[in-house]
């Protein structure tokens, strides 16, 4: 009999799961290893607060959630994982090159869009 394979890198943050509570308990919500909201539990007397009072609460368990989430599964990446490597470096200056060559194209778009507008907009004689 083959030995089972260890679960995928991304199961494993997948099946982490962190719960925050807010308003005294009466919000209770769950999130993934990857921030994904996972569970939200309103305990009935919640449906008293106000619609803002239950938004910031629910933005509130959500939030320390995810904070736990996120610190959890950091110590779950390996060490090695978690080191620069040469090719990791070029790899980030490559992205980042494309992304800085990107946005001049965009730029580039953005002022002749302007400027034809700002013709537009000009009376004419």
């Amino acid at each position: 009999m083959a030995a089972a394979e260890p679960p995928d890198f991304v199961d494993q943050f997948t099946a982490l799961r962190e719960t925050a509570v807010a308003a005294n308990g009466l919000v209770e919500v769950a999130v993934d290893g990857t921030g994904d909201l996972v569970g939200l539990n309103l305990d009935p007397r919640a449906m008293r607060l106000s619609s803002d009072e239950l938004a910031a609460a629910i933005r509130e368990a959500f939030g320390k959630a995810r904070a736990a989430a996120q610190e959890r599964a950091m110590r779950a990446i390996p060490e090695a994982l978690r080191q620069e490597t040469p090719e990791l470096t070029a790899l980030l200056q490559d992205v980042k090159s494309d992304a800085h060559a990107r946005m001049d194209d965009i730029l580039v778009v953005a002022n002749e869009l302007t400027a034809r507008l700002d013709r537009l907009m000009q009376p004419r004689s």
